[in-house]
């Protein structure tokens, strides 16, 4: 009887044993894909190239960009084009985003994409604009990253 509990404590063990190794390694391969997951972003440029948006893992617009030929649009018109591109931009970043944790769904150590929200951003300052409302920076004059216009007097 001593034999078969100690045969049966060693196979406890080793089953034990492997167990943790393989939560070890699917908690590493989940920390590995949440990290890779978060360094994702989507861009998408609208047909004609003057409007770019990128955005983050969780889709939050991180940068647009509007060519001089945007600057000439309808302010609807463009409100509508920057929306359908950084949305486009989004979808991007979300299809990116599954392509790390398909693996890890596959193998059932996820049951779906998870939503990703990055830390937020150090809260920054007032922007710095020149007189003709952008934020100076080295773009050409032709492709100016918008943040606002002043206001008429």
């Amino acid at each position: 009887m001593t034999d078969e509990l100690t045969e049966r404590a060693r196979q406890l063990s080793a089953e034990a044993e492997h167990l943790y190794s393989v939560t070890r390694r699917r908690k590493e391969a989940l920390r590995a894909a949440k990290d890779q997951a978060l360094e994702v972003t989507g861009e998408a440029t609208s047909p004609d190239g003057s409007v770019r948006a990128t955005v983050d893992a969780g889709g939050m617009l991180i940068s647009l960009v509007l060519g001089a030929k945007a600057l000439r649009r309808d302010p609807a018109d463009l409100a509508t084009l920057v929306t359908t591109v950084a949305q486009q931009a989004a979808a991007g970043a979300r299809a990116a985003v599954r392509e790390v944790y398909e693996p890890l769904r596959a193998e059932g150590v996820v049951r779906g994409t998870p939503v990703l929200l990055p830390d937020p951003a150090p809260e920054a300052g007032p922007a710095k604009l020149s007189r003709g409302g952008v934020i100076e920076e080295e773009a050409s004059y032709e492709e100016r990253t918008i943040t606002r216009r002043p206001r008429p007097r």
